[in-house]
């Protein structure tokens, strides 16, 4: 029995479980046992803990899942170019280079947590890979529209055939014509605080992945991307377009206009408009740390704005005014520590993670328009 796509997705066997499947069959050798790497993981306790997790990981735990997931990545996509397109096949690969004491032995209830592995990679590898491949190529891949290894060759080819061509000049100066081109997406927007923005991102490095998955030179997320027209696909790969300059550069300024936008209607209007280098103050903490963290600090700032007004015997209008004229100040939003209006914004969008991101979302803006007033000077 086969499997069909729902909703852009691949679904489990339909019809029976796996362990009702493995009961009827056993899979002796697989054609792949001479290509498959062994893992990394050399013990159960290891996969266990990379897998599920133990509340006690360790920063090289982390490191160490993170390379394997590369790995198991560019297996799959190699399966995939090399014609295997079947989920069970494609999970199988990489379940057997995870365990290759397993094979020939049936999978069943007894050996649950394996059973729940082969699911996991089933659901969270095989299946976003196999979509992100079909998107990508424009073809459905359930449904067997090409096979061969040459197929898939030609379409990979012509889907992100590199075309970035070479960089050009040096280091620091490399980018700068794109630069001043990209700034028209952001009314505005000044060529020298956009540079130091990438300056502080990603030190101009157009190919750097950081821990966390955001990648290239402006250090775009996913979501992110995908929200200013970009093509992720395989993080890391030809096709992931934050890797190229020339599109990311641009993709950076049209964010921090949406961000601009985003603030002037939940945060500014309500608050206080910030004016100058003040308001990209407030834009550059929202492309760090999100508009929704900004707009609340902006929102705690405005109160303490209120409550200081009242202190000094403001009221009514004036009042108001003194507290808008407060909350549009980045000092008055970052003041404080962590019991700031952006420490108690912070404490609210990152919960674990608190004391880190209020340096850096605080710090974050200040940085970028002092190096980019230096620039200028």
């Amino acid at each position: 029995m086969g499997t069909e796509r729902i909703n852009n997705q691949f679904p489990t066997q339909i019809g029976s479980t796996r362990a009702e499947m493995w009961r009827q069959r056993t899979r002796a050798e697989s054609k792949f046992d001479n290509t498959i790497p062994r893992s990394r993981f050399t013990t159960q306790s290891e996969r266990s803990r990379a897998l599920h997790g133990t509340g006690e990981r360790t920063e090289s735990d982390e490191e160490r899942l993170r390379q394997r997931t590369i790995e198991e990545l560019k297996t799959l996509v190699q399966a995939i170019q090399s014609g295997i397109t079947d989920p069970w096949q494609l999970t199988d690969l990489i379940f057997y280079a995870r365990h290759p004491e397993m094979r020939g032995i049936s999978l069943t209830e007894e050996n649950r947590a394996l059973l729940d592995e082969w699911n996991q990679i089933s659901a969270l590898l095989v299946h976003p890979t196999l979509n992100e491949v079909s998107d990508i190529l424009g073809l459905d891949l359930s449904k067997n529209e090409i096979s061969s290894s040459r197929e898939f060759a030609t379409a990979f080819e012509r889907a992100f055939g590199d075309s970035t061509g070479p960089l050009p000049g040096g280091h620091v100066d490399r980018f700068d014509d794109v630069i001043v081109h990209a700034v028209e997406w952001c009314p505005g927007l000044s060529p020298a605080i956009l540079k130091s923005l990438l300056a502080q991102e990603s030190n101009f490095n157009p190919k750097v992945i950081n821990q966390w998955g955001y990648a290239g030179i402006a250090q775009f997320g996913r979501e992110a991307a995908r929200e200013v027209g970009l093509r992720v696909g395989l993080a890391g790969s030809p096709m992931d377009e934050r890797l190229d300059p020339y599109k990311a550069i641009p993709a950076a300024a049209k964010l921090l206009n949406l961000k601009a936008q985003r603030l002037g209607q939940i945060a500014f209007s309500r608050y206080g408009q910030p004016n100058g280098t003040e308001f990209w103050k407030f834009v550059l903490a929202a492309y760090n740390g999100g508009e929704g963290t900004v707009a609340l600090a902006m929102g705690h700032a405005y109160r303490r704005g209120l409550c200081l007004a009242r202190e000094k015997g403001l009221v009514g209008a004036d009042a108001v005014r003194f507290a808008r004229q407060y909350a549009s100040k980045w000092e008055n939003v970052v003041a404080g520590g962590l019991s700031s209006p952006l420490g108690l914004a912070v404490a609210r969008y990152f919960p674990q993670l608190i004391e880190m991101k209020y340096r850096e979302i605080s710090s974050y803006p200040t940085a970028i328009i002092a190096r980019a007033i230096g620039a200028k000077g």
